[in-house]
């Protein structure tokens, strides 16, 4: 075969052409795995420190996440979804591109309130702005603009529901204490939840590609009666040496839930796991349909201190 030869500066330039084009493919590659990181992590940006609970819905992997709508419709009363269609003529769900929930409080507080961030998708702030304020006057409420040092706020004059403006497409609502704290994060006056290494080493881990993420990490006083709690009947708890909870629902997951409870060592994550293997074996009589099944289908790892448990939510779908 005769083979044929090129000049050396044509061979030079594919020698170049070829190093470019693998350089700007792995730029590109980093710029996108870089993007998913931030996104990952945002929450953990914008909430305060204050946070003990979060939980974010990508409402737009809903409809191709079977687990994840499960799970919405399993702890979303119907009635509100439809007060909110009927009151503010937009259906929450198809307005909205993400929705992210937390309870804030200090350590001898940490239920004293919650927030809710809203993203629209088919609505823009101000469109879910107008809602808040139609919500509130159509409970008996009126809205007053109050000036703060973070910026202003829209409130009710109770104080119990207000509402600020992030940007073109995101509003935060909760009390005026929850509605000012995370203004003040945004302008860095305040610690955000970053600033908390359990939650920011969690969230990421459950947050990642998940279309439902949800962490908790309780305060000090609070683990001993969590462990007390998650106890059923004369069994042993399943969350003993508790640090953090974590829940994940992986975007087009069609029945896997993932839950992932820290604990203080390994020892203690191979008892937690053993109680909820038996659990699965043989439910204890006071957890009912459709959770006894929910409860029949885990299966659980151990990952050094950390327990994690994929769950199968499809019979509560099935229930409805």
């Amino acid at each position: 075969m005769k083979r044929t030869s090129y000049p050396r500066s044509v061979t030079r330039s594919l020698k170049v052409a070829t190093v470019v084009s693998i350089a700007t493919a792995g730029l590109l590659l980093a710029a996108m795995e870089q993007g998913r990181t931030l996104r990952a992590s945002r929450a953990l940006r914008e909430l305060p420190s204050t946070a003990r609970a979060v939980l974010r819905i990508d409402t737009r992997a809903l409809d191709r996440t079977p687990a994840a709508r499960t799970l919405v419709e399993a702890f979303v009363a119907e009635e509100q979804l439809s007060e909110i269609q009927t009151i503010c003529g937009l259906d929450p769900l198809a307005a909205l591109s993400e929705a992210t929930i937390w309870v804030r409080g200090p350590e001898d507080q940490p239920l004293q309130s919650i927030g809710l961030m809203l993203r629209g998708r088919a609505a823009d702030a101000a469109t879910l702005a107008k809602c808040h304020r139609l919500l509130v006057e159509t409970r008996g409420g009126s809205i007053v603009r109050l000036e703060g040092p973070s910026g202003p706020v829209v409130a009710s004059r109770d104080g119990r529901s207000a509402i600020a403006v992030l940007d073109d497409r995101t509003i935060v609502t909760g009390s005026v204490t929850t509605v000012t704290e995370v203004m003040a994060v945004q302008r860095g006056l305040s610690p955000a939840l970053l600033e908390r290494p359990r939650m920011a080493t969690l969230w990421p881990r459950v947050n990642a590609g998940a279309s439902i993420a949800a962490a908790l990490e309780p305060p000090e006083h609070w683990k001993a009666a969590l462990e007390r709690v998650a106890k059923l009947g004369e069994e042993a708890s399943p969350v003993q040496g508790l640090q953090t909870v974590g829940l994940s629902v992986e975007s087009g997951s069609a029945q896997t839930v993932v839950v992932y409870i820290d604990v203080d060592d390994a020892d203690l994550a191979a008892q937690d796991a053993a109680v909820i293997r038996a659990w699965a074996a043989s439910p204890p009589k006071s957890v009912q349909p459709p959770w006894a099944d929910v409860l029949r289908s885990a299966r659980v790892q151990v990952r050094e201190r950390t327990v994690v448990v994929r769950f199968d939510v499809s019979s509560l779908a099935a229930a409805r």
